[in-house]
């Protein structure tokens, strides 16, 4: 009889070998060394980037490394637009780009991919490649770029569709789709590129809806007066972007939060706004009017004789308005007392007034209840309301400087629409010195012969603002320390205002010009600028 053979060992050998080999089969990421930061390079393409007569519908283009698509739908820009738009993938190491067959003729065409290639480790982008072919026997070469300025504060537009047609008609930018199209970077920069030489009408457009037309009452445009005459390449050309005032006034908002405090938001001031009851009889109620700073929204103030719980209100403003809202009444007023506020500071500035401000309209207040102590002594000062709502008021006097103050207004001092009293309020402060101070001498030489405006800012917040005809020196005094920059408009209509465009007019926004240069106003310094505008 024969023994029986095993093979222990052989087998665990042979478990061992297949556990290694199916684990050194497992691709892993690599770990450590350097950071990948070198973008994917283009290997080849069939067609030829650049290829004239070009007749197939599929492009094939092949990079060093594997690939992916990211945001493509915000960087891919193809100009002229292909209709319907090319299907794009991204396959491996390949990008492939399938076309209708409805090209045009003898046309170039550019198919930019913003920073959309990158590769799949690091994310790393190839910048603005581009892909250009022509249908017919040459392409085109031409280029228009520039920059694209917000117009009232020349700030870069970033994302912004500059659009070139061969078509002139004032309502191109409404119904047709450009010839050509780039978008701006984040310093506003565009560059349209591969352009056939003739004439062309320009815009930029900032498209909320991404179709190309200028069709949104809360588009910006801006636009080129006159007809381009592309004959050669041409740079530096900016354009300026504005909001039109639009001509349909509407509400935009209504709240009814607080007791009595109606807000209401417009699209646009009102010019000549009405306000009539519907539900009440007028004489049953009081209606105080406060608008703010833009004039685009308004604070209505109400007192009833009644308990409705609804009140209906009839707002009309000429031709441009006619609209009824409906306001649910807060009906219990939870405040015991008028609220008084001021803009006081233990360490006040000079050469500016106290401002009082109220939380409700002031029907009455006794000014000779209210003091103002210099040194413990009871000085006079003027009083004056602020306000067509009654509820801002101004308190002037020459502060002199480093110099102890006490403001007193007692309880019972004023009363609100409802009936309410202050509470007593007693504040001290004491006035900095005029050395806590930098100057301004501006001389200015202007280039122009209009009406201007003059505004001078701190840290984006308007400091001063004046309108001047001939007047070309001035000087800002009591500055703080800090950094100040002055804005300068041409106020063409003279109204004392910046004013926006309007295509339809053929007529660009109201020129702004800047001071380039940062204003470091130290204490104790006088700052002499010689402005001359060469713009």
């Amino acid at each position: 009889m024969k023994k029986k053979t095993s093979y222990p060992l052989f087998e665990y050998s042979l478990f061992f070998l297949l556990l290694l080999l199916y684990s050194c089969a497992q691709i892993v990421p690599l770990s450590g060394g350097e950071k990948d930061v070198t973008p994917p390079q283009e290997v080849r393409s069939v067609p030829l980037n650049k290829s004239v007569n070009f007749d197939v519908t599929t492009i094939t283009i092949e990079f060093n490394e594997f690939i992916q698509l990211m945001n493509l739908n915000s960087q891919l820009i193809i100009s002229p637009i292909i209709n319907p738009k090319p299907e794009v993938l991204a396959k491996g190491k390949k990008l492939i780009l399938k076309l209708p067959n409805n090209l045009a003729p003898n046309t170039t065409y550019s198919i930019n991919f913003g920073n959309a290639i990158c590769d799949i480790t690091e994310n790393n982008s190839f910048p603005n490649y581009k892909f250009v072919f022509s249908t017919g026997n040459f392409l085109d070469s031409l280029s228009y770029s520039g920059n694209i300025l917000n117009a009232s504060n020349l700030a870069p537009e970033e994302k912004i569709y500059v659009l070139l047609y061969k078509q002139y008609h004032d309502s191109v930018p409404l119904k047709e789709l450009p010839n050509y199209i780039a978008l701006t970077n984040k310093e506003g920069q565009y560059e349209l590129t591969n352009i056939a030489k003739g004439k062309y009408k320009l815009f930029a457009l900032k498209d909320i809806n991404s179709n190309y037309l200028y069709d949104l009452p809360n588009e910006k445009i801006g636009f080129k007066e006159d007809i381009i005459h592309l004959t050669s390449s041409q740079a530096n050309n900016q354009i300026y972007l504005f909001e039109e005032t639009h001509q349909k006034q509407y509400i935009k908002e209504v709240a009814h939060k607080q007791y009595g405090k109606v807000d209401i938001a417009f699209n646009q001031p009102p010019k000549d706004l009405k306000i009539t009851p519907l539900n009440i009889p007028p004489e049953e109620i009081s209606l105080l009017e406060e608008k703010n700073e833009k004039e685009d929204s308004l604070t209505l103030w109400l007192k009833l004789n009644n308990e409705l719980p609804f009140l209906d209100l009839l707002l009309s403003d000429k031709h441009t308005l006619n609209d009824t809202i409906r306001i649910k009444r807060v009906q219990e007023l939870k405040d015991s007392a008028l609220i008084i506020q001021s803009n006081i500071t233990s360490n006040f500035d000079l050469n500016q007034p106290i401002l009082l401000t109220a939380n409700r309209p002031v029907v009455e207040i006794d000014t000779q209840k209210v003091q103002l102590l210099e040194d413990s002594i009871s000085v006079n000062f003027s009083f004056t309301i602020r306000d067509k709502s009654s509820r801002k008021f101004m308190l002037q006097y020459a502060f002199k400087e480093n110099t102890s103050y006490q403001l007193l207004i007692p309880s019972f001092s004023a009363t609100d629409i409802y009936g309410l009293h202050n509470d007593s309020i007693s504040l001290s402060f004491t006035t900095k010195s005029a050395e806590d101070y930098g100057n301004i001498l501006l001389t200015l030489t202007p280039n122009f012969e209009e009406q201007y405006i003059i505004q001078l800012f701190m840290d984006k917040k308007l400091v001063s603002e004046n309108s001047y005809s001939t007047i070309t020196k001035t000087t800002y005094k009591y500055l703080r320390p800090g950094i100040y920059h002055l804005k300068l408009i041409i106020d063409t209509n003279q109204n004392g205002k910046w004013d926006t465009g309007d295509y339809f007019k053929n007529q660009q926004p109201e020129k702004v010009i800047l001071y380039k240069k940062e204003i470091n106003i130290r204490a104790n310094w006088d700052n002499e600028i010689n402005w001359k505008i060469n713009e």
